[in-house]
């Protein structure tokens, strides 16, 4: 055994440019799994992580439980932690606010929020202590207090109280919301000494914010009923259960996208780079038939033989692959980093989020995974080294057919063409896979160009901010809040904040040109609530995407009566199909009204649940207005004083979310980017591992044909031919590289287009030819090819005609 290791040490040493030719390649495979698999699982920590900033970590909400009913929750071995806050009380001037105590644990399981979050001060804990944010203590009179001031406010512990002055001392000072409204609501923390002073034992009340711990042992599968069960043991009403799925599906189900695409993407690199390695140690054994026919005749068994031959991958494998785990997380740490950092540029959403990049069992799959490639890349050449005859290996002439007399085929006249041509179609085998291995590349390559060189960040920002400059939406739960009702949007409606007065104040704002609206209404469906926009049929024609379903003609629609559905992929799974009959109620802030009629097609992603022609709507005769959406457009040299102004007019306004069309667009061009550094890094890496198979084939095309070149040189051919004939050769699979790319690359390209576009992802719009990314792969083969001819030819002519002339392979 220590033999055959010794030989197998030796072939790698003495076949230097080949081992550097797999080791590179081996190195690059590692690379790519190691970036795709870090980066893949830091984006799924990182979705996680922002989970829980923006839906809170809790598993879910116990409202309105008694004390002894908190004091069994927190007995059951299924409860991790609990966190409690209790209501306070009413006061003065925040009505629609808060006035709670809450204990760190509830707070830290809080969603990511700084208006619960201390500038300065600490939380209350003594009886008259209270902590707010400086805006609401202006709303209450008091405009530069401080850490220590005392201050009197109107207080009540109910609704069947009256108000009375109560004293408070300030021991906190809280972050300020960045928007508020006419009807200020404010969040005012006081402590659990004046709950429990104010409220007897036996009335107080307890909303417990809990997580279960693994003994509980659910997934999202059965996480509703285990939690169910808990407030049935406990005695709490199982209406007074909330269970937060929002963070619930990030933490207890995979990312299966993310997974399938970090798959798919390992799985290709696997195989595309088995059959580079492999063609790599397929040239060299038919380089090396009479050698290891001497090791045969030696006495070698076949098993011998494979194991030489595996030995010889795996230890090129043995210092490759850490060099590859190494650098692959270097750069994929790099890339994780720039891309939250980039992120931070467009969005506040992302900041301070740090998660551990390193994890030791994705790098253990990947040395798996490295290995397993090389094993595969060797099961052929295992297969025929272990088959080598003796007596045929010393016939053996290097693989090149020969006629049938054993003679070339000659020419009467040499050009350098023909001699270029001759050592490319000399092995066909070998120069077909070639150029089928660089040709896979680069037709990957040609493939997501044809979707990244495709992505539309106008058109992708105008589905966020459909007209003008801004939009102004109104802010409601998209899930129906049973604690906080006056989040629902059937609440805000009732006192629209977006109304024919703040319309009058936009306009009026210089520099605004126009002001567009959509109404919105709530529709009670199955006793389930959702949002139903208005739409005329131009925002009709702007929200329809290749995938619709049914009939999608708004004039049909109008002339029918119908509805659309919102989501299609929601619309089949609640039972609903085109062309099936439904019936609602629906709420516009002014009264109530009900809907016959039919669904007659459903878009791929709609804004709201349901669809309603504006006519259909105006049929029934709905009183008031309901407006959802505003646009203001004004010229681009007057965006920043508008948005300022617009900024300002909202200032004391709650429930409307201002949006703006050049953040949406900075942000889909930060998307674009991040897109289209990830996939041309890939496909960069990939193209280098081809590009090793090329360099394998050209270098032991040209030193099997060193003795004729050393021979022709010596009757009269020169430098510059023997370059020339050499750049011909690159040249040739150059082409057939770029041919193969471009037909195959095109037609799968375009039909990538199609169906991102008709799934609805992002940024597809209208087809092109991605010119400049297919031309830059051509420009980079290209160069590349010239480059390693001239590096060949350069080693070549280092070489005496007299060492070349005598070489024998």
């Amino acid at each position: 055994m220590r033999t055959i290791s010794k030989i197998a040490f030796s072939n790698d040493k003495r076949n230097r440019t080949r081992s550097v030719l797999i080791m590179t390649a081996i190195c690059l495979t590692t690379m790519l799994l190691v970036i795709i698999s870090t980066i893949g699982n830091g984006l799924i920590l990182l979705q996680k992580d922002q989970a829980a900033s923006s839906y809170g970590s809790n598993y879910g909400l116990f409202i309105a439980a008694d004390g002894s009913q908190l004091k069994e929750v927190n007995r059951r071995a299924e409860i991790d932690a609990t966190g409690t806050m209790c209501t306070e009380g009413i006061i003065k001037g925040n009505e629609k606010g808060g006035f709670v105590c809450m204990d760190e644990t509830a707070r830290k399981m809080l969603p990511y929020n700084k208006e619960y979050e201390l500038k300065e001060g600490k939380y209350p804990e003594k009886m008259q202590e209270i902590a707010a944010g400086r805006a609401f203590f202006r709303a209450m009179g008091y405009g530069d207090v401080k850490i220590g001031d005392t201050v009197t406010l109107d207080y009540r512990a109910g609704m069947q109280s009256e108000y009375k002055p109560e004293e408070f001392v300030v021991s906190g000072i809280l972050y300020d919301r960045d928007e508020y409204t006419i009807e200020a609501s404010y969040v005012v923390f006081g402590s659990q000494d004046f709950y429990n002073e104010r409220v007897a034992e036996g009335d107080r009340q307890y909303n417990i914010y809990f997580t279960l711990s693994d003994s509980a042992n659910v997934s999202m599968n059965n996480v509703a009923p285990v939690i169910k069960e808990i407030a049935d043991s406990c005695g709490i009403d199982q209406k007074n259960v909330i269970i937060n799925d929002l963070y619930l599906q990030w933490v207890l189900q995979p990312s299966y996208e993310m997974i399938v695409v970090c798959g798919t993407l390992i799985l290709g690199i696997v195989l595309f780079s088995v059959v580079v390695i492999y063609n790599i140690f397929q040239v060299g054994i038919a380089q090396k038939v009479q050698e290891y026919g001497k090791i045969k005749a030696l006495g070698a068994t076949r098993k011998q033989m494979k194991q030489l031959i595996f030995r010889e991958g795996i230890l090129l494998a043995v210092p490759s692959i850490p060099l590859g785990l190494l650098f692959g997380f270097l750069i994929a740490k790099v890339s994780f980093n720039w891309l939250v950092e980039q992120g931070n540029l467009v969005s506040s959403g992302i900041k301070n989020h740090q998660v551990p990049l390193f994890s030791l069992t994705i790098m253990l799959i990947c040395i798996l995974v490295s290995f397993l490639t090389v094993v595969l890349a060797l099961r052929k050449p295992m297969k025929i080294v272990s088959r080598i005859s003796p007596i045929e290996a010393t016939r053996y002439f290097g693989g090149s057919k020969t006629q049938k007399q054993g003679r070339r085929k000659g020419r009467k006249d040499v050009t350098v063409f023909s001699m270029a041509m001759a050592n490319v179609t000399g092995n066909p085998k070998r120069t077909i896979a070639t150029i089928l291995t660089m040709g896979l590349s680069c037709v990957l390559f040609v493939i997501i160009s044809n979707y990244v060189g495709n992505i539309d960040t106008e058109h992708e920002a105008r589905l966020s901010v459909n007209h003008g400059q801004f939009e102004l939406q109104l802010d409601y739960s998209q899930n129906y809040d049973e604690a906080y009702s006056e989040n629902n949007l059937d609440t805000i409606l009732q006192n629209n904040p977006l109304n024919d007065s703040l319309i009058k104040e936009i306009k009026s704002i210089p520099g605004v040109t126009d002001v567009l609206t959509r109404e919105i209404v709530s529709a009670d469906l199955n006793g389930t609530k959702f949002p139903v926009a208005i739409v005329n049929q131009e925002d009709f024609e702007m929200m329809r995407e290749d995938g619709d379903i049914g009939s999608m003609d708004y004039a049909q629609a109008v002339k029918n009566g119908d509805v659309f559905f919102g989501w299609s992929m929601w619309m089949e799974a609640d039972g609903y199909s085109a062309g099936a009959p439904i019936t609602f109620n629906f709420d516009n802030g002014s009264g109530t009204y009900t809907y016959h009629g039919k669904i007659a097609g459903s878009f791929v992603s709609a804004d709201t649940y349901l669809v309603i022609p504006e006519e259909v709507y105006r049929s029934m005769n709905p009183r008031g207005t309901a407006y959802g959406y505003l646009w203001v457009d004004c010229d681009k040299k007057d965006v920043a004083s508008v948005e300022q102004s617009l900024n300002d007019l909202l200032s004391d306004t709650s429930h409307i979310k201002l949006n703006t069309y050049h953040a949406e667009l900075q942000t889909a061009e930060y998307a674009s980017r991040m897109m289209k550094l990830g996939c041309y890094l890939f496909m960069a890496i990939v193209g280098l591992i081809g590009f090793m198979n090329l360099a394998n084939t050209m270098i032991i095309n040209i030193t099997t044909k060193k003795q004729e070149y050393g021979v022709l040189q010596a009757v009269g051919m020169t430098n510059k031919q023997l370059n020339l004939c050499l750049q011909l050769q690159g040249l040739i699979f150059t082409v057939g590289t770029i041919c193969v790319a471009l037909i195959v690359g095109l037609p799968l390209g375009y039909a990538l287009f199609s169906y991102a576009k008709h799934n609805g992802i992002f940024g597809m719009n209208v087809y092109h030819v991605p010119l400049i990314p297919i031309l830059v792969m051509i420009l980079l083969v290209g160069v590349l090819q010239i480059v390693l001819s001239l590096v060949l030819s350069s080693n070549l002519k280092k070489e005496t005609l007299v060492e070349r002339i005598r070489y024998q392979g």
